[in-house]
């Protein structure tokens, strides 16, 4: 289904200068393995070939300007050199151009998420420790002409935050040569070790049995859900989150034979809205902390109000709390790599993580040239409980959720779920891929 047609190293267009040549990672960055943050965008046809010779300059049109974005971002065209530094040696970063035979909508909107995922470099999304470049890229040409661009960046370097501003940069450059990139590595500066370099990470992907679904709320229904659970200022992520997460609990419930397993959501927050007054323009790194709700112990407690309420007053914690000297999330990192249990198993409970990259308009800004993405995507992982949100290019949200196989069996036919929700299967469509 799926053959390579070419693969090369692109190396930085400028050289590092010997001034930048080690990067500090902070003690968040420390905590991470390799740990590989998959996104992946879709073109038609009619976006492609609006190109002067269309897929056949595509390939050197993108890998020439990741050359020239690798100046500006140069610890992602580096070594790891041990778990606390990178070299930034201008090794480069990976580009492979690949064929898949089958159409665009055959693959994106295909149930088994596995098929959407050949779109990434086989082997590389969420990888703990592959022994490749720190950015691996892959553009897919489709049968029906369409073409999928993919990009796995380590997540040692930055977050989310820092995927969104490479991607938008890359795809600035690519459009014009004036472009002036000015991203700010905050290294170790604002959260350091305090113990010193860590000797080996602690929070990493495990995807044994974990199988991923997708399902579209779009903005008609998300305002439907918001205006049923009749709290005052709820938000989509708020109301999304709460929805999946009492779907997800309840779906274990009756995977495991009626018992009642105690759990907890926990989110993970960028920081930089909260330190805006502290930080540089375009800080890269990795610059979160985690909020999470109490730990439920009945099933009367997950009721929408109740965990919408509890979600804002999480968060609001987050917002009032020093983010430096209190952070949750490198609190339970250092304890996990103090005591070497797993990361959060002292709280004893199911532990459901849900992530938002819905503030990111993937949609909007990256178009390299030939129009903006139909769709954005992320691959299955990293754990088995974990949910990605991410903006569609209408204004709705495309949740990922990644289960067991049994609680997923139950979490999909979830009647309450599916009056806000649609699964994408082989006949889910957008209209503008009709």
């Amino acid at each position: 289904m799926i053959s390579i047609i070419s693969k090369k190293i692109i190396k930085p267009f400028t050289p590092t200068p010997s001034t930048q040549r080690w990067h500090k990672l902070s003690l968040l960055d420390q905590c991470f393995t390799r740990l590989y943050m998959p996104l992946v965008f879709f073109y038609p046809k009619n976006q492609v070939n609006a190109i002067p010779n269309g897929p056949k300059t595509l390939s050197n049109l993108l890998s020439n300007s990741l050359s020239k974005i690798l100046s500006y971002y140069y610890p992602w065209a580096g070594t790891l050199k041990d778990n606390a530094t990178i070299e930034c040696d201008d090794h480069g970063a990976e580009f492979l151009e690949v064929q898949i035979n089958s159409p665009m909508d055959k693959v994106v909107n295909h149930p088994d998420s596995n098929v959407k995922d050949l779109t990434f470099p086989q082997g590389v999304p969420w990888a703990n420790g592959v022994d490749r470049a720190l950015i691996v890229a892959q553009l897919s040409h489709f049968d029906c002409g369409g073409i999928a661009l993919s990009v796995c960046l380590t997540h040692k370097i930055g977050d989310g935050s820092s995927a969104y501003c490479f991607l938008r940069d890359w795809a600035a450059l690519t459009r014009s040569s004036n472009t002036n990139p000015s991203p700010y590595f905050v290294e170790d500066s604002i959260v350091p070790s305090p113990i010193g370099p860590l000797v080996s990470p602690v929070f990493g992907s495990d995807m044994d049995k974990c199988v991923q679904k997708r399902f579209v709320f779009s903005s008609t229904k998300l305002s439907a859900l918001k205006s049923s659970i009749g709290v005052q200022d709820v938000t989509s992520n708020e109301a999304v989150n709460a929805l999946i997460y009492k779907c997800a609990a309840s779906s274990a419930i009756v995977a495991n034979t009626s018992l009642f397993k105690q759990s907890q959501l926990v989110q993970p927050s960028d920081l930089r809205g909260i330190m805006s007054s502290t930080l540089p323009p375009n800080p890269i790194g990795n610059l979160v902390s985690i909020f999470s709700s109490p730990i439920y112990k009945d099933e009367e407690e997950l009721k929408l109000p109740k965990l919408v309420t509890d979600i804002k007053k999480s968060k609001n914690y987050l917002s009032a709390r020093n983010n430096v000297e209190e952070n949750e999330f490198a609190i339970e990192m250092l304890d996990a790599y103090r005591s070497g249990e797993v990361t959060f198993s002292k709280r004893k409970c199911d532990l459901y993580i849900s992530s938002s990259l819905c503030k990111f308009p993937f949609s909007q800004d990256l178009d390299f040239g030939f129009g903006k993405p139909i769709r954005s995507s992320i691959a299955k992982g990293p754990l088995n409980k974990f949910i990605y949100l991410m903006r569609t290019y209408d204004g709705g949200i495309e949740a990922f959720v990644n289960l067991n196989e049994q609680e997923m069996s139950v979490f999909e036919h979830d009647d309450q779920l599916l009056e806000f929700a649609t699964p994408i299967n082989g006949d889910f469509c957008y209209e503008e891929e009709q």
